[in-house]
């Protein structure tokens, strides 16, 4: 594409790392994700959303993390998609700590847990009463 002098926009750029992360091609989608900064364009909450969930996938969850933590800082503000990536993120990965203050935060700023995230926190926490009843408040909550 850069051969042929057209330029790639953030929805190129987003089709390519989520493709690339899918493939298994999380180094190349590191890569592609880096140059976008590289190139002078902003990645915009989808882009961060594919790599984050791409990480995630890869086990390579402390990068998510960073990469989550960093979106904020470019101008990027996390929105409820962002926080169930990397809330399922640790959950896989039994940081169940990390996972509830990262639920704390999200029903702080009014967002909730979706179904799938509802779900491991069920299955991975049947005995932290803590995180469950967080999620319930705030499905109560989201429900009126």
């Amino acid at each position: 594409m850069e051969k042929s002098q057209l330029k790639p926009d953030l929805v190129t750029y987003c089709i390519l790392i989520n493709g690339l992360c899918k493939a298994g091609k999380i180094n190349d989608a590191k890569e592609l994700f880096s140059s976008l900064f590289e190139n002078g364009l902003q990645p915009n909450v989808h882009i961060y959303c594919a790599i984050m969930k791409g990480l995630c996938r890869e086990g390579l969850i402390d990068e998510a993390y960073k990469i989550f933590r960093d979106m904020e800082k470019e101008g990027c503000l996390p929105n409820n998609w962002c926080y169930n990536i990397i809330i399922q993120g640790f959950l896989k990965h039994k940081d169940l700590p990390k996972a509830s203050q990262l639920i704390n935060e999200m029903v702080d700023k009014g967002f909730s847990a979706d179904n799938a995230t509802t779900k491991l926190v069920v299955h991975l926490s049947r005995n932290n009463d803590l995180i469950l009843s967080l999620l319930k408040v705030r499905n109560e909550g989201s429900a009126n």
